[in-house]
């Protein structure tokens, strides 16, 4: 069993997006490691507050997924939010958070 199951498949393809795709990765994700790593570093990581960190990302990423992937028909996803409601970020964020620390800690070790 990985990290992976437990998150819904909707939650899981935006991560599996957003952690693919290069402009993100420079402009949000690569910045927010970097500041995980310092707080790690320093031993003040606080996951809660990573978690809200990473919701900036989830966020970004589903309005970029959406602008991207989106339908012009009448689909009921005509809003960025309607297909990635705050639970799908949520779990996005939570999902993020587990990994990175994962990485961190292999890192330390």
């Amino acid at each position: 069993m990985t990290i992976y199951d437990n998150v819904s498949h909707e939650a899981r393809d935006l991560y599996f997006y957003a952690i693919n795709d290069e402009k993100l990765y420079r402009q949000q994700r690569e910045p927010i490691e970097k500041n995980l790593q310092r707080k790690y570093d320093k031993g003040i990581y606080d996951a809660e507050k990573a978690v809200k960190l990473w919701l900036y990302f989830a966020e970004t990423a589903a309005k970029q997924y959406h602008e991207l992937f989106r339908y012009e028909d009448t689909s009921i996803y005509q809003k960025w939010y309607h297909a990635f409601p705050p639970s799908v970020r949520q779990e996005f964020a939570e999902l993020a958070e587990i990994d990175h620390r994962d990485l961190m800690k292999e890192r330390a070790e």
